[in-house]
This record gives structure tokens, C-alpha cells and sequence, in this order.
């Protein structure tokens, strides 16, 4: 093999990598601002939870059920919003756990699918809260053991410090809003680091040292 082609297949792995390396980092920063927005979404959804039961309390029914609709609508938006967390972390646990962290991907995927269809049938009136609540409730086991997996799995290798903590405290679905910034700057961070190390590109015609 001449000195050309050895530097032509040289550069042609360089890209790879290179474009390996970019589109990981690209889905790292895609689950953490997905992560922001959905966590500042759920803490809104929870300020209105909270004025529902107020309103409730003193009596005022109809904008009870105004605040529940509307945190009905921010529950829905901030667990489609999770969908590229499922991801992302799928991409920064896999290295070291391969099959449980397809796996976790797969509970997580399909937690969060049935959950926010469940909630657009209820935001739509399809189904009433008496109907939905027990489907919902069993599926949210899902998306908890999906919280607590994915925490596992991040602090035992180190990636995600207080994973497990962490992973409990999203499944209490009040503490979701802190996970989920949490986990925000932890993703964008790999993402950061992930281009920090991204290996130069090389032009036509240069010469590896």
C-alpha cells in the first residue's frame, strides 16, 4: 500500500470519528436542554397541582378543574419532552452496560409513550381521571423503574453522581423537576467534554505527523 492511500485511509477514519464523536455530543445536548425545558415545564405543572387542590379546599370547583386541566397539559408536554433524555442516556450508560442500558432505554421508551397518550386522552376529554388513573398509575411504575435503573447504572460508573438518589427522587413526581435540571447539566457537560475531545478534522493533502 502506497504512502498516499495509507494517509487517504487515515483521514477517511479521522472523519469518522470525527462525525462519530459530533453526533454523540449533538444527542448529549439535545437530551439535557430537552431535560431543562421539560423540568421547568413539570414544576409548572406542579404550581398548578397545588392551586387545584387550593382551589378545591375553599370551594372554588370550576377553576379547581381549570388548574388540574392545565397540569394535566404540562405533565403531557414534559414526559414528551423526556423522550430525548431516553436517549441520550441510553448513548452515555451503554459503554459500560450494554444490555441493561438497552434495556432501561426500552422501559423508558414505552413508559413514556403510554403515558403521555394516556394523558392526551384525558386532556381531550376521551377519558375521564377515574378511567385514566389506574392505567396511568401502573405505567408510571415503569417510568419509576426507568428513574432508578438509569440512576444505577450512571453511579455505578461513575457517570451520573447520586444516581440512584436521584433516580428515587424523580420517581416521587414532585422531585421529577429537580431530576430532570439535574440531569440537564450532566448531559450537557458530556456534551461540552465530548467536543472538547473531538479529533481534528484533516484537509486534502496533509501529512500525519
Amino acid at each position: 500500500m502506497s504512502r498516499d492511500e495509507r494517509e487517504q485511509g487515515g483521514d477517511r477514519m479521522t472523519t469518522t470519528r470525527t462525525d462519530t464523536v459530533g453526533s454523540q455530543a449533538a444527542v448529549l445536548r439535545w437530551g439535557g436542554w430537552s431535560a431543562y425545558a421539560g423540568g421547568l415545564i413539570a414544576a409548572g405543572g406542579i404550581v398548578f397541582l397545588v392551586a387545584m387542590f387550593a382551589s378545591f379546599a375553599v370551594g372554588a370547583e370550576s377553576a379547581g378543574m381549570a388548574f388540574g386541566w392545565i397540569n394535566d397539559v404540562l405533565v403531557m408536554v414534559s414526559y414528551a419532552l423526556a423522550v430525548p433524555i431516553v436517549v441520550a442516556l441510553h448513548l452515555l450508560l451503554r459503554p459500560t452496560a450494554p444490555r441493561l442500558s438497552v434495556l432501561a432505554a426500552l422501559i423508558g421508551m414505552g413508559g413514556l409513550t403510554a403515558i403521555v397518550f394516556l394523558q392526551l386522552l384525558l386532556v381531550v376529554g376521551a377519558l375521564t381521571f377515574d378511567e385514566q388513573i389506574g392505567p396511568a398509575s401502573i405505567v408510571y411504575l415503569f417510568l419509576a423503574a426507568w428513574f432508578i435503573t438509569t440512576g444505577y447504572l450512571g453511579s455505578s460508573s461513575g457517570i451520573l453522581s447520586q444516581g440512584v438518589l436521584m433516580g428515587f427522587l424523580a420517581a416521587t413526581y414532585v422531585g421529577y423537576p429537580i431530576w430532570a435540571i439535574w440531569l440537564a447539566r450532566h448531559l450537557l457537560r458530556r456534551a461540552e467534554t465530548a467536543e472538547q475531545y473531538r479529533p481534528a478534522t484533516t484537509t486534502k493533502g496533509s501529512h500525519h505527523v
